[in-house]
């Protein structure tokens, strides 16, 4: 069946609204209310927009919650290795990088608030929770890459990175984010080498 052709003040106004900013819109929906919270009138008003519009860029509510995992996929895990990557650090720094990242991005704590709710989300939702657990597990081989190439053997590396995995979930809440004494101490033990080490 032909899709209907868009009304004129329609077309303008999905012209200037793409499907990321509903994407973008969800997902900060989705860090201060939940899932539940995701709904189409909800953020049609937090968009100041008709809902009418959503159904240009999607399908369904299903499309647009399948959009946010790939989205959050991607800004969340994919562009940071990338980035990390680039730099041609060392492994050492890199990892730091990493397990400070938490500490030095300003948006850190919309990024925390969107992950736990992705969390809370995959406890009622099968396609959340296998998203969780590919990236759950590309995080964890990739930290235990980095151990590798600072020397470690596989077994050693994977433990390290589990533990340096979950040091990454807690430790905003427990560390002062211009405490970096703590944090080079905590690394310290992470990497098993000295502080000066980590400075140079």
């Amino acid at each position: 069946m032909p899709r209907p052709r868009k009304p004129k003040a329609a077309a303008a106004a999905s012209s200037r609204l793409d499907g990321g900013a509903w994407i973008a819109a969800a997902l900060e929906v989705l860090a201060s209310k939940g899932i539940e919270g995701v709904r189409v009138e909800i953020l049609a008003k937090h968009l100041k927009i008709t809902k009418g519009s959503f159904y240009w860029h999607f399908k369904n509510r299903r499309a647009l919650l399948d959009a946010m995992l790939n989205e959050w996929r991607r800004r969340a895990t994919l562009v940071i290795i990338d980035r990390l990557e680039s730099s041609h650090d060392p492994a050492v720094q890199r990892l730091q990088r990493l397990l400070r990242l938490q500490f030095d991005a300003a948006s850190a704590a919309q990024t925390a608030h969107v992950e736990l709710s992705i969390r809370l989300w995959g406890r009622t939702d099968k396609k959340a929770l296998e998203v969780l657990r590919e990236i759950d597990g590309l995080r964890l081989r990739y930290i235990a890459g980095l151990f590798e190439e600072m020397g470690f053997e596989p077994s050693d590396a994977r433990a390290r990175a589990l533990i340096a995995y979950s040091y990454m979930r807690a430790s905003r809440a427990l560390i002062r984010a211009d405490d970096t004494e703590v944090m080079t101490q905590c690394e310290q033990v992470l990497y098993g080498i000295k502080a000066d080490t980590l400075r140079k």
